[in-house]
Parts: structure tokens; sequence; C-alpha cells
């Protein structure tokens, strides 16, 4: 790796990582569904609000896929059955806000994860034209769910000891875009760790890079399978005699 990438990476900047930050944290809010609800809003604004930060633009359809998530009719059907679990779920969890804090520590490092990778796809072009989007996103979710441990995790864990009144932070920073202590707080947590963790993050990038270009290879040879196939007889043709 050249010098020139190692200081990118080590570069902290929050404007990349707010949102991630803030859908991480928003499990600790402590009114059900409202945490849903905060976590859905910061996880959609993270693909634009990134590429807004690179200068770019990205189309509506890309924002799709990379915010989509598994889905299915029957998952549609079975949605207020889920909902009512999960609403119980949080219910209990409230009372026993404890039992939060493993999955907020695990969602806050996945968001920090998902950041890092889409500032590395804005600024390697790769959601630049729809097509290379489609597999940059595949790419990404795939990363994403082979990710189960990482050196963030005691940030994370740092990160969320200090945290208070995340509900009023999350809103100010919707309305306003306005920074309070405690959002002060975690930003200067986050920069002084970030550079320690340059090294784990380029192995992430790396680990991106790998998996878009096996995908590139797939694609490619499904189209020279395309290409090569024999073209279909007409069930009519009769040889020559």
């Amino acid at each position: 790796m050249t010098d020139e990438t190692t200081i990118r990476d080590d570069k902290f900047e929050w404007a990349i990582y707010v949102d991630a930050t803030l859908a991480g944290l928003a499990i600790l809010i402590p009114i059900p569904l409202v945490d849903v609800l905060f976590e859905w809003i910061f996880k959609r604004r993270m693909p634009q609000a990134i590429a807004r930060r690179n200068g770019r633009t990205l189309s509506p359809d890309t924002v799709r896929q990379l915010n989509r998530s598994n889905f299915s009719c029957l998952g549609c059907l079975l949605w207020p059955l889920e909902l009512v679990w999960l609403l119980l779920k949080r219910t209990y969890r409230t009372i026993l806000y404890f039992l939060t804090v493993k999955e907020a520590t695990d969602k806050l490092s996945y968001y920090w994860h998902r950041a890092y990778l889409l500032n590395k796809m804005v600024e390697r072009g790769d959601l630049d034209h729809q097509e290379n989007a489609a597999l940059a996103a595949q790419a990404l979710h795939q990363v994403l769910e082979s990710v189960t441990t990482s050196p963030l995790t005691q940030l994370a864990q740092e990160v969320i000891g200090n945290v208070r009144h995340i509900l009023r932070s999350s809103w100010r920073w919707l309305r306003r875009k306005q920074e309070d202590e405690m959002m002060a707080r975690t930003r200067s947590q986050m920069a002084t760790a970030w550079r320690d963790l340059s090294g784990y993050f380029a192995q992430i990038g790396a680990q991106y890079e790998q998996q878009l270009e096996q995908l590139h290879i797939a694609r490619l040879q499904e189209s020279l399978v395309v290409t090569d196939a024999p073209p279909p007889t007409s069930a009519n043709h009769t040889p020559d005699s």
C-alpha cells in the first residue's frame, strides 16, 4: 500500500461517519419503535450524504441498491406479527437496559464499516454508472455480512458507555445539523482511535475490492457463455438432401 493511501485512510472525517454513528446508537433510544425509526432514517441517509461529501450525487436506483434489505412477499405478509414481536422485544429491553448494549455495539460497528466502504466506493467511482453500481452494492453487502469480529467493537463499547440523551442528540442533528456535547465527545473519541485502525480499514477495503473483482469476473464469464451459445434450431428445419 502506498504512503498516500495510508495517509488518506488515517484521516478521520466526521461527515462520513456521523449518520452511521447515529444509526448504530439509535437502539439506545428508550422508546420502542422510535429507535427503529431513527435507525432507518440515518441508515438511508448515509449513501447520499457520503456522496455529497465527495461532490457526487447518486441516482435513486443506486441508493435503493445500497439500502436494500432481505425482503420478500412472505415477509410482507408476516410484517404485522414481526412488528408486534419487535415491540415486545424492545419494550423488554427498555426495562432491562443492559441487554441492549451488545446489540448496540454490533450495530455501531456494522454502520462504521458500511460508512467506510460507501466512502471508498464513491471515491473509486464504483457508483458512477448504474451497471457497475449494482455489482458494487452486491460486493458491499457480501463484505458486511462476512464481518463477524472487529477491532471496532472495543471503540463501540467505549462510545456507548458515554452516550446520554441520544434521542435529543439525533433530533437536533436531523433538524438543524446541530452538534451537542454527546456528539462532540463521540467525534473526539473516534478521531483519537481512527489512526490506530487504519491498517484494519485497509484490510476491509482490500476485501471489498477483491469481492468486486470476483463479481466482475463472474459477470464476464456469464456474458461469454451467452455469446458462445449456439443459436436455437427451428423445429421445422429439415436437413438438405
